[in-house]
């Protein structure tokens, strides 16, 4: 903001209120002065542009704009508030706004706040797999453990995961790995567009061999002592200042409530059963309860390591403990023309045959540099453009949902049949509902609106004008664009479609007199 409106903040004892709309935040100073009728108002609506700040027209409508904290009136500073997500889950603490988000960015604050507890559960997720010889599809279970903090502990980790999200974007960018870290980045591109290069690069340099690899138990085995050398280096600091060193507690030495247990305790079942937007329970109140708040289990057996998959910080910290592992396989890859790319705990070369069994052996090398361990039953070879007597399933690599085909690209299997389970629970439970309100005479159909929009490829038109509902249908078209084939995946979608339509004209029928 210029020094003149500072100072005439100063002098015309302003003050200052946040008006929203859906797109822009606008700050609205108004003028306190004396009257005969006793005080006075008027409003001027400032909005930030490149320049600086502009005053707006109170008539007319200014054009959106990224929402920014409240102006420093000293500095006339701004801070971007891209960073902050209202969330709507229940926790031990009520959800918060943009005021205090602004507290969220003072490191006096910061470096006070007691961090609560976390809240965790197990996601369990079914995976099917297809054999390649014998063509056996074997199901297995695989179990995250999800560990998300309260409201106000996720507004300040998430601003700390800004900061040091642009710290490490601009490491990449000196040392040339933005193309090569593919995860929780703001990219603009989604893992079609990650898979279709991969897949692009495969066909131009065949014969290749595509290998994937797996660390085993990624987020619980990231080494404390690494991990804050490594955030030492990206800020530039010797040692961490009082809000870091507490915000680095939070997500190492951090506790937890496992929410199963509180399920089962006599006075925290009622209140999670209720339909309430209220607070589970204070962090005293769960105390004098008797509630166990289990310990970072790594710590617990006597490793510090391990940070808690869930957080607003966790996807950050990943990255950055491998910035040395990413700087070391990118600079292996390129001194033999090989392709390197990481996504999270998935790792991916594609290299010349010849270099297979070398580039296996120095992954496996520089991955326990870093303290961690592949999982060989993960480690997938794939041989692209050079096995033509091979079975198409063996020769057919499978990266970020999608199956890459040397005659053309797919939706993982394991993909679409989590997108069917979804689509088929969700159009029982609505069957179940509406048969049973049809049965008491309360309503005389389903309704299918959300299903609708869920499940089916549909266009919309709103104030942005028209646009396609994305949900997995407009996954599965972009995705085939993206590719440039229309034909496995756009086959595969609408078969899903189809599906879709057929259930939702029966759960339309419910209710109605059969037309003989």
């Amino acid at each position: 903001m210029p020094n003149s409106i500072a100072a005439n903040t100063a002098r015309s004892n302003e003050t200052l209120s946040i008006a929203r709309t859906s797109t822009v935040t606008l700050y609205h100073l108004a003028f306190r002065g004396p009257c005969w009728r006793g005080v006075r108002e008027r409003h001027r609506t400032y909005t930030l542009t490149e320049g600086g700040v502009r005053l707006e027209d109170a008539r007319c409508k200014p054009e959106p704009r990224v929402r920014v904290s409240p102006p420093n009136f000293a500095t006339g500073g701004f801070m971007s508030l891209d960073w902050f997500k209202p969330r709507g889950y229940r926790h031990f603490d009520l959800p918060v706004d943009d005021k205090f988000s602004a507290r969220a960015m003072d490191p006096a604050f910061v470096a006070r706040h007691p961090f609560s507890p976390l809240l965790h559960y197990t996601k369990s997720e079914k995976r099917y797999k297809k054999d390649a010889k014998s063509g056996v599809r074997t199901i297995t279970t695989k179990d995250r453990q999800i560990k998300y903090a309260s409201h106000r502990d996720a507004c300040i980790l998430a601003y700390y995961a800004h900061q040091l999200n642009q710290a490490l974007e601009k490491l990449y960018l000196a040392s040339g790995l933005s193309e090569n870290v593919i995860a929780y980045r703001s990219l603009g591109k989604g893992n079609y567009d990650f898979s279709a290069e991969v897949l692009a690069y495969a066909k131009a340099n065949a014969p290749v061999t595509i290998l994937a690899f797996d660390v085993t138990g990624f987020f619980d085995n990231l080494d404390h002592g690494l991990l804050k050398k490594r955030l030492k280096t990206v800020l530039g600091v010797t040692s961490l200042a009082d809000d870091w060193h507490r915000v680095f507690r939070s997500f190492t030495a951090f506790h937890f409530v496992d929410l199963e247990e509180l399920k089962a305790h006599a006075i925290f079942a009622p209140r999670l059963a209720a339909r309430s937007r209220d607070r589970i329970a204070g962090v005293e109140e769960l105390k004098a309860a008797g509630v166990f708040f289990h310990p970072n289990p790594e710590i617990a057996k006597g490793k510090k390591r391990g940070i808690p998959q869930g957080t607003p910080i966790s996807a950050a910290a990943s990255n950055l403990y491998m910035i040395d592992f990413d700087a070391a396989a990118k600079a292996h890859c390129d001194r033999i023309g090989a392709l390197y790319r990481r996504y999270s705990d998935d790792i991916m070369v594609v290299c010349d045959p010849a270099q297979a069994v070398a580039v296996e052996a120095e992954v496996m090398r520089l991955i326990a540099s870093e303290l961690l361990e592949i999982n060989p039953a993960k480690t997938e070879r794939t041989d692209f453009g050079a096995a033509a007597h091979l079975p198409r399933s063996s020769r057919a690599a499978q990266y970020l949902g999608f199956t890459l085909h040397e005659d053309g690209p797919a939706i993982r299997e394991s993909s679409l049949s989590r997108q069917w389970r979804k689509m088929r629970r969700a159009m029982k439970r609505i069957r179940k509902v509406a048969t049973a309100k049809i049965a008491a005479g309360v309503s005389d159909g389903a309704h299918t609106k959300r299903l609708r929009r869920r499940f089916s490829h549909l266009k919309v038109r709103d104030d942005q004008g028209i646009r396609t509902i994305r949900n997995f249908s407009s996954y599965g078209r972009r995705s085939a664009a993206v590719f440039g084939s229309d034909e496995k995946i756009t086959g595969q979608v609408k078969r899903f479609e189809r599906a879709a339509q057929k259930e939702l004209a029966e759960l339309k029928a419910l209710g109605k007199p059969k037309v003989p």
